[in-house]
This record gives structure tokens, C-alpha cells and sequence, in this order.
């Protein structure tokens, strides 16, 4: 039997326990009634801001049909503005409407910030980017498996390199006819024009046997100097030789493997390992061998390919947020800030809406890039661990 003092004693304890739980419980709901309010204007926000881009493109598609270059260049700038000041709550919450958002908004913005913008460009990608704004004006929270969402990476990620195939086919086909009508100035252009689409998605070509080397050979890479065939034998005729004399058998050539590249990639079955493989190995090359100059031996508009690998690269990290935010949030934000880094550095060395000679950087200039490269290789590396 309990005496009067441990009787007080134990009822003491008792009143402290259901008090404790209480506060404890009370803990916990504050908790998640602080969180739900936190997404809840999290969300408004979101809702707010996209309601003031979506004014700026009708702003802007008005600008657009009046051919006003001046307001297209201002609209085009105060919209990546207002992406800008929202962007990491929209991958945070959303993440695959982030990455539709930035497929259209970033080719705006880059439009806008040169001398003389394609309006013709502007105007396509207005209506993607309309689109994705009004689903992201109504998009609601929900959490998807990382199996599901590398799964739409993979999906995303192929039709970025279907669209860039079909671009590559264009390109060429005008190359080829500049080369063939004997236009050597016309066809210089038009070789910088192809080669952008090619490099973006090398490392798929390189996964068809012996298609790269017959489009993308070097002459130190053939056996054969007689049967070097591809871009580089064209460059070096226009660029070294200033003569298209001969050259129409190449140039046709070089149309069908560039056609039979892509029907090959219509069929292509990817995983995301591979994916992300890929973009190391473009930034890699583009680091070790395509920063020595070796790959545009005699045109020297190698940061042309630099750049080409760094959007190839950045396309397949887009196709991957969703699954990196779900596993890695830092490390999206540490890519994020790195891809914006390499691309500020490579707009430096623009004059005239024209990547310089590559000829005329010097040695710390070089390092810089390369440094860099090295970085976002190093940080795409790390992705691995949300497979």
C-alpha cells in the first residue's frame, strides 16, 4: 500500500507526464502548422510572381508582332529578372515545371541580350513559355518516387537530343549546299551554325561505332589521309586551303551520316546513368583536349564547342533536377551557380554577338576555362548517388 507522501509523489509525476505530452504534442502540431504555412505562402508567392512574367509576355509578344527590337531587348531582360527573383522556390517546389520554365525563358533572355535579337525565335519560344506558366500558375504540390522522375529525365533528356538532331540536319543541309554552290564565305557561317548542334550531343553520336569519327574526325585520327571525310575536312578547305574544289563528295557524304545519325537517335534507348555519363564526358573532353585549340585546328572557333558542350551538359542537369532536389538540394544549387559561372566566363569572350578567335585568349584566360569545366565535371560526378 502507498503511503500518503508517495501517493502526492506519483500523482506529481503523473500531472508532469500528461502536461510534458501535451506541450510535446503541441510541439509537434506547431511544427507542422508552421511548415504548412511556410508552403502555403511559399506557393501564393510563386502563384504572385508567375501571374507578373505572364504580363511580361504578353507585354513582350506584342513587342514581337510591332518587330520593336528595343522593347523586345528591355522586356526580354526585366522578364529573366523576375525568373530570377523566383526561381529557387520554383525548383524547390516544382521542379520539373522549373526546368520547362527555363527550356523557353533562358533562349528568350539570350536573344535579349544580343545586339541584333531573332524576333523569329522569340516568338516560338514565347509559346512554350506561356504554356508553362500557366501550368505552373495552377500547379499543385505532390511528391513523385526518384524512380519516377528519373524516369521523365530520361524521357526530357531524349527529346532534348531529338530536337537537337533535327536542328543538326537543318544546319547541315545549309552547310552542305554553301559547300556545294562553291560559297566559301556562306559556307563558313554555316559551319559555325552546325557545328553548335553537334557538339551539344556528341556524346550520343560517339555511341554509334564509327558514325562520329566519319562525321567529326580529325586529320591526326585517320589512317588515311585520303579517306578523311566530315566537318574537319570542309573547315580545313575553307579555312587552309580557301578552295571547295573536290569537296562535293564529302559535303554529300556528310549529309548522310548526319541523317543516318539521326534516325539512329530516333530509336535510342537511354538510361540516366548513361545520361549523366554523357555530360561528364563532355565536360571532360572540353576540359583536357578541346581547351588546347586542337578541335577547331584551323577555324579556331573552339569556344564555339565550349559552349556547346557546356549547354549539352547543362541540358542533361536540367533533365535531373526533379531527382537532385529530392536527394541532393545542395548540390543542385552548387551546380546551378557553377553552369551560371561558365557561362558568364564564355560571354566575356564574345564581341559582336560572335564568340572570339580562340587564338587570341592567353594562357590565364585558358586555365580559367579550364578550371571550370573541371569543376562541373567534378559536380556532375556527384549526381550518381540519387541512381
Amino acid at each position: 500500500m502507498l503511503n500518503l507522501k508517495k501517493l502526492c509523489c506519483l500523482l506529481a509525476i503523473m500531472a508532469l507526464l500528461i502536461v510534458t505530452g501535451c506541450n510535446g504534442k503541441n510541439d509537434v502540431n506547431d511544427h507542422a502548422e508552421s511548415k504548412t504555412t511556410k508552403h502555403t505562402d511559399q506557393i501564393s508567392e510563386i502563384k504572385s510572381n508567375t501571374e507578373q512574367m505572364l504580363s511580361t509576355v504578353k507585354e513582350l509578344k506584342a513587342a514581337v508582332g510591332d518587330q520593336n527590337v528595343d522593347q523586345v531587348k528591355q522586356l526580354g531582360k526585366t522578364l529573366n529578372d523576375q525568373w530570377l527573383a523566383f526561381e529557387n522556390d520554383v525548383r524547390d517546389a516544382f521542379p520539373l515545371l522549373y526546368t520547362k520554365v527555363e527550356k523557353y525563358e533562358q533562349p528568350i533572355f539570350a536573344q535579349a541580350s544580343v545586339d541584333a535579337p531573332d524576333l523569329s525565335v522569340v516568338k516560338t519560344q514565347i509559346a512554350g513559355l506561356t504554356d508553362a506558366l500557366n501550368e505552373l500558375k495552377s500547379a499543385k504540390l505532390t511528391k513523385q518516387n526518384t524512380t519516377k522522375l528519373l524516369d521523365q529525365a530520361v524521357k526530357d533528356y531524349k527529346d532534348y537530343v531529338k530536337t537537337q538532331a533535327d536542328k543538326l540536319i537543318e544546319a547541315t543541309t545549309a552547310f552542305t549546299d554553301a559547300v556545294k554552290a562553291g560559297n566559301i564565305d556562306l559556307a563558313k557561317q554555316k559551319y559555325v551554325d552546325a557545328r553548335v548542334y553537334y557538339e551539344r550531343i556528341e556524346p550520343i553520336a560517339e555511341s554509334f561505332g564509327d558514325l562520329d569519327p566519319k562525321i567529326d574526325a580529325r586529320i591526326n585520327d585517320v589512317d588515311d589521309p585520303s579517306q578523311w571525310s566530315g566537318f574537319h575536312r570542309l573547315e580545313k578547305a575553307l579555312w587552309v586551303d580557301h578552295s571547295l574544289k573536290g569537296m562535293n563528295p564529302v559535303a554529300d557524304q556528310l549529309f548522310e551520316d548526319v541523317k543516318a545519325l539521326n534516325e539512329k537517335i530516333a530509336n535510342l534507348e537511354l538510361k540516366p546513368q548513361q545520361i549523366v555519363a554523357g555530360s561528364m564526358e563532355l565536360l571532360n573532353e572540353a576540359a583536357i583536349s578541346k581547351i588546347t585549340g586542337e578541335e577547331e585546328h584551323y577555324s579556331h572557333i573552339d569556344l564555339v564547342d565550349l559552349a556547346a558542350n557546356v549547354e549539352g551538359s547543362e541540358a542533361v542537369y536540367h533533365a535531373i533536377i526533379p531527382a537532385l532536389e529530392d536527394k541532393n538540394k545542395s548540390l543542385a544549387q552548387k551546380l546551378d551557380e557553377q553552369f551560371l559561372l561558365m557561362k558568364q566566363t564564355l560571354q566575356k569572350y564574345k564581341k559582336n554577338d560572335q564568340y572570339v578567335n580562340y587564338t587570341t585568349l592567353n594562357k590565364d584566360e585558358i586555365r580559367e576555362l579550364s578550371n571550370q569545366l573541371a569543376t562541373l565535371s567534378k559536380l556532375m560526378s556527384q549526381t550518381a548517388e540519387i541512381f
